[in-house]
């Protein structure tokens, strides 16, 4: 094929096409000029726009370009608050148009380009793959149906009554007759599917729910196998997994009075990360274990998976065999992954599809269940899954232990992920001091320092390293950008410069005592990754050493000089915050009402961080633009 002349293209170079288009990077322009010289195009000014929009969704976090989302729009175009035109943008043609012209490139997935025209929707290639095959081998596993007999069901039924004994007083069991027990019904829904998802906000018992499902599993197992099963618990940062490991071992010891010990003995307590399982190969980007070398495991429990992007959960499956059995477990309202891909919310949509059939059958009998309509797979416009099939893989823990409804942090959380701003700000501004909510106002400086003198001063007068660390985990200020005045880099000078003034000591560049800091890249060697969170402290010998706390709550000291990039952190930006959480949380935003990052789904995930007290400090505008904006990834990602 005779390749596209250079002087072809609209732009000479990235410069003249900033010029143009708005919110493109060098690396969009140059992928653009790449592609557009392999391929023989008609039109080829429309195709380098279009490759330069591709190039941009995937640094946004999309896995794919569907042609209704840009077609007919003018791409890259941009004006400031007076109206004064920035950048003229290009107006792309009609969706019917650019399915022509992409039609007549050949470049559908047997064509082997390095972009994919699949479905009206466009592809870098590579994660068109990531997301075949991983629709694949999910649908692979759902495909592995065990013969369920009458027998069998009898074996679940009594495992499950054994795990959730009824409430024996009538009034009480008249509630639970009307209330659909969903902790129970995810255990039973797990118990025949070779993968599903159970999701649920903060205080749902998601880990709770899981334990009690890894119980059955090892009951099951132990009536007709006699090898034990094999179960790996991860999570996809160290806190994550060090969180996972402390709700396991704190379930296993509350079912200890009516779970055997001896089964309780084979559910696992220590989770890793999952570059810990996948083992890591030092400048390599692939990992030990891959599909020409497979885990051997039986059960895959993955926690907090909104944070796993396509291209890891992808390889993730390509390590596992075809027995093994996988739950995931998450919260599909808060922030998608930092890297391209929504995986939790594409494969446990809202609202729920309902269970087929044939599903609702198997629950009513082995959880004694009476299931309503509403429960039941209905007709709907979503093309995720058909009408016969629902969504059986999911599972929704619909109550809060945690945020009851009388706090204000579940209040306020359910009515921003639902995206009501009256009732939110309502409830941020006529908050009471008693009340679990703080409306912060006036300068940030007279605010934080009472703060500062309440949670980060004690860091100072601990005399060893294992009181430090709790009384870190009790509290952190989240911001919502990296820069700017209400940004994570100036919140974190302005407190280490009021916390020096409260101890009368002169403020450094130096590390200091006691000074909390995050690592920003990964160091496999070292065993350190990307918001690990450790502490600086001085050795017996006098020596400052970077301190991290592991999953096994043991401590590990670092050399400062061996580290790899990192940074202090008395305020962090939410995403970092995924899988963490503190009593009390200090939720900074922007001035700015349009800025870009603000969305309910942000909002959400600063919120539900806090487990007793939330302070936030913010606008009415700047609130209500949050709550009404919401993170839109585009994604192919399909079980059907």
């Amino acid at each position: 094929m005779s390749s596209l002349p250079l002087t072809s293209l609209p732009y000479h170079s990235f410069q003249q096409t900033l010029q143009q288009i708005s919110g493109i990077e060098a690396i969009d322009y140059f992928f653009a000029k790449e592609v557009c010289s392999s391929l023989t195009c008609p039109e080829p000014d429309v195709l380098f726009h279009l490759l330069l929009a591709l190039s941009e969704s995937l640094r946004n976090g999309h896995s794919c370009l569907p042609l209704n989302a840009i077609a007919g729009q003018c791409y890259g175009y941009a004006s400031d608050d007076a109206g004064v035109v920035l950048q003229h943008g290009y107006l792309l043609p009609s969706v019917e148009k650019l399915d022509t012209l992409l039609q007549a490139l050949t470049i559908a997935a047997g064509h082997q380009k390095i972009i994919v025209y699949h479905q009206n929707a466009l592809y870098m290639r590579r994660y068109f793959q990531f997301e075949h095959e991983l629709s694949q081998a999910i649908l692979a596993k759902n495909n592995v149906v065990e013969e369920i007999e009458t027998n069998k069901n009898e074996q679940i039924k009594n495992c499950i009554t054994s795990l959730f004994p009824s409430i024996t007083s009538p009034a009480q069991r008249d509630i639970e007759e009307q209330e659909i027990d969903w902790q129970k019904v995810a255990v039973a829904n797990a118990i025949n599917k070779q993968f599903c998802i159970i999701a649920g906000g903060p205080g749902t018992g998601k880990t709770y729910t899981v334990t009690k499902l890894l119980a059955a599993l090892v009951m099951l197992n132990s009536d007709t196998n006699k090898r034990a099963l094999s179960i790996a618990l991860v999570a996809p940062t160290g806190k994550a997994a060090q969180r996972l490991s402390e709700s396991v071992t704190n379930a296993i010891a509350g079912f200890k009075d009516h779970i055997d010990e001896e089964i309780l003995k084979q559910i696992p307590t220590t989770a890793q990360t999952l570059h810990r399982l996948l083992g890591v190969i030092p400048n390599n980007p692939n990992f030990r274990h891959d599909q020409e070398n497979m885990l051997e495991l039986d059960v895959l429990l993955i926690d907090e998976v909104s944070m796993v992007d396509l291209a890891m959960m992808a390889r993730i499956f390509r390590a596992l065999p075809l027995h093994c059995k996988v739950i995931l477990l998450g919260d599909a309202d808060q922030l998608p992954s930092v890297s391209a891909g929504s995986v939790l919310a594409d494969l446990a949509p809202r609202p729920h599809m309902g269970y087929s059939k044939e599903n609702i059958d198997y629950l009513s009998i082995v959880t004694e269940t009476k299931f309503t309509k509403d429960q039941r797979a209905k007709k709907s416009k979503n093309d995720k899954y058909n009408n016969e099939q629902g969504a059986d893989h999911v599972t929704f823990l619909m109550k809060s232990r945690r945020f009851d409804g009388s706090g204000g942090i579940g209040k306020i959380a359910s009515a921003v992920i639902d995206g009501d701003t009256r009732i939110s700000w309502q409830l941020l501004k006529e908050a009471k001091e008693t009340s679990q909510l703080t409306l912060l106002t006036g300068s940030s400086s007279a605010w934080l320092a009472p703060l500062v003198e309440q949670y980060y001063q004690p860091l100072f007068s601990c005399e060893h390293i294992e009181q430090a660390f709790p009384l870190l985990s009790k509290f952190r200020v989240l911001c919502a950008t990296r820069q700017g005045e209400q940004g994570v880099a100036h919140v974190n000078e302005q407190i280490q410069s009021i916390l020096f003034a409260q101890l009368n000591r002169t403020q450094t560049n130096a590390l200091y005592h006691a000074q909390p800091i995050m690592i920003n890249e990964n160091d496999y060697r070292l065993g350190l990754y990307n918001g690990d969170i450790g502490i600086i402290w001085r050795n017996d010998a006098g020596h400052l050493m970077a301190v991290f706390e592991d999953v096994e709550q043991q401590y590990k000291w670092i050399m400062p000089s061996r580290l790899p990039q990192f940074e202090t952190v008395y305020a962090m930006t939410i995403h970092k915050t995924q899988g963490s959480e503190f009593e009390h949380v200090a939720l900074i935003l922007p001035n700015q009402k349009d800025n870009r990052l603000l969305s309910r789904e942000l909002l959400y995930t600063g919120i539900t961080r806090a487990k007793k007290h939330l302070s936030i400090a913010t606008t009415a505008n700047v609130w209500r633009q949050g709550v009404e904006s919401r993170v839109i990834r585009y994604s192919g990602l399909d079980l059907t």
